[in-house]
């Protein structure tokens, strides 16, 4: 698979600051949303405050940049959000998490005995009912899309994987990504209401890891698709119809998918500078 530049190995001068401004940010803009939910603190919140979250990753990646011996903003964003990469991760990227939607429409229709409701398919009561299916789908790429995968994807996986193999690397992003989403369980309904289903979705989120780990390096780096599946994903999962069935479907297929692809990956050969 070709590869494209990467950023220098992560250093703990770097890593440090970029899981403290990744972490900090996100973690302070969701406290009054915590804090509210848990204890009725009657804190002003700003509209779409848990949305504003999702950049902290993209604050700690800016930060480690600047930083003495950072690889610098030009470079990182040269690759990161580069368009010279084979178009078909493009088509991967955006076909996949679809096609996982199909298979949870067809499963939610089975269980259930009707079908989603298209007025309302994909759509969360987190954003303002006037907003429609594409609307929605431009806040979550702009949103968790950009804002997280600046950092995990753009940032994190490539300079681990300077050290470590492709699923090393993904494994070990998976537990930070974990761990930056625990305020959620406190104040958000779709984590509020996991349960021990919270273990159905760690081990998703780790498989996810590497799907987008391996679509990452496919796309010599770039985020793009990265930010493309992310974005029609958490549309599908985080939509208020997908807590019945879909979610659940979407998050097998994904464990599925992740297990298969650590199964070819382990067996190539692999170097510091490879795949």
């Amino acid at each position: 698979m070709p590869t494209s530049a990467k950023p220098s190995g992560l250093s703990s001068a770097k890593l440090v600051p970029f899981l403290i401004v990744s972490f900090g940010f996100t973690w302070l803009c969701w406290l009054p949303l915590l804090l509210n939910k848990q204890f009725a603190a009657g804190l002003p919140v700003l509209p779409g405050q848990f949305y504003m979250g999702s950049f902290g990753p993209l604050l700690g990646t800016l930060c480690s940049l600047i930083l003495p011996g950072g690889d610098g903003f030009r470079r990182w964003f040269n690759t990161a959000f580069s368009v010279a990469f084979p178009k078909k991760w493009l088509v991967l990227s955006a076909g996949l998490p679809l096609a996982y939607g199909a298979v949870a429409v067809l499963v939610h229709t089975l269980v259930t005995g009707k079908a989603p409701d298209l007025h309302s398919f994909g759509l969360t009561s987190d954003l303002p009912p006037q907003f429609n299916l594409w609307t929605t789908s431009l806040v979550w790429m702009l949103t968790f899309g950009i804002g997280e995968e600046s950092g995990w994807r753009g940032y994190l996986l490539p300079a681990l994987h300077k050290r470590y193999s492709l699923n090393t690397s993904a494994l070990l992003v998976a537990l930070i990504w974990m761990a930056w989403h625990l305020p959620a369980f406190w104040f958000n309904e779709s984590y509020l209401g996991m349960g021990p289903g919270v273990i159905g979705w760690a081990i998703s989120l780790t498989y996810g890891s590497v799907v987008l780990a391996w679509i990452c390096a496919g796309s010599r780096w770039s985020i793009i698709p990265v930010i493309v599946w992310h974005g029609i994903f958490d549309l599908l999962t985080a939509s208020d119809q997908a807590a019945e069935v879909m979610a659940m479907v979407c998050s097998m297929l994904v464990i599925l998918h992740g297990i298969l692809l650590m199964r070819i990956l382990g067996r190539r050969h692999r170097t510091p500078n490879g795949i």
